[in-house]
């Protein structure tokens, strides 16, 4: 990497951290990536390395961008009605309200898609009539495999969260919790870590979750 450039790409970085626990803490047998992202970040190279995670990695995270050239980049949903092209949707004119409706997600909106034409003959008015955020069983499979990455701490925040209907200050949400201050604030950072919270500013910082990912929250607090 440091006689020639290159790009390197990695997907799916989170599979290397342990479940269970706070983001980013790598399984025993992938701590060589530790080591490695850590020389990409320090030693002085000409290539490129991109990675695609659901987590951030520790080692890649920097304050200071002017001496590390490090930058971190949350996607968000695509807003595009293109997206939905040749999916055999009807009532074009909906779209961008169903896309806003699973927050741009293409693996969600390919899951929906195939619902709504089975069971909503391809009408896109009507499904959306129903006034419901429809969470299909794909999508709650791969929900659930996000919840229980997350440690006993983060569960926990989730689901106190997912009892506001709205966003909430750190300070509220802190004293519905049976959580120390330590256990509270690296709950949050883990779970921004994740992208999991989204913040809303106001006169102070409140918390929120994804209303897709609150769903299934809803599902294991009535378990």
């Amino acid at each position: 990497m440091t006689e020639k450039k290159s790009l390197i790409i990695l997907d799916d970085v989170q599979n290397i951290f342990i479940t269970g626990q706070l983001a980013g803490q790598y399984q025993t047998e992938y701590q060589d990536y530790k080591n490695w992202f850590k020389m990409i970040a320090e030693v002085q190279h000409q290539s490129s390395l991109i990675l695609i995670s659901q987590e951030k990695c520790a080692e890649m995270h920097c304050l200071d961008e002017e001496l590390y050239p490090i930058k971190c980049l949350e996607l968000s949903g695509l807003d595009d009605a293109k997206i939905l092209e040749n999916t055999g949707l009807n009532d074009q004119d909906n779209w961008l309200k169903l896309i806003e409706l699973y927050e741009g997600n293409p693996t969600y909106l390919k899951d929906i898609a195939s619902l709504i034409k089975d069971v909503f003959d391809a009408e896109v008015a009507e499904f959306l009539a129903e006034d419901s955020l429809i969470i299909t069983k794909t999508m709650q499979s791969q929900l659930k495999q996000l919840f229980t990455r997350l440690s006993p701490i983060e569960q926990q925040i989730v689901l106190q969260l997912s009892k506001f209907e709205k966003p909430v200050s750190r300070e509220e949400l802190k004293k519905t919790l049976d959580l120390s201050s330590m256990e509270f604030i690296n709950g949050l950072q883990s779970l921004s870590k994740r992208y999991l919270l989204t913040k809303v500013k106001t006169e102070k910082i409140l918390f929120n979750l994804s209303p897709i990912f609150k769903q299934i929250a809803i599902i294991y607090l009535d378990l």
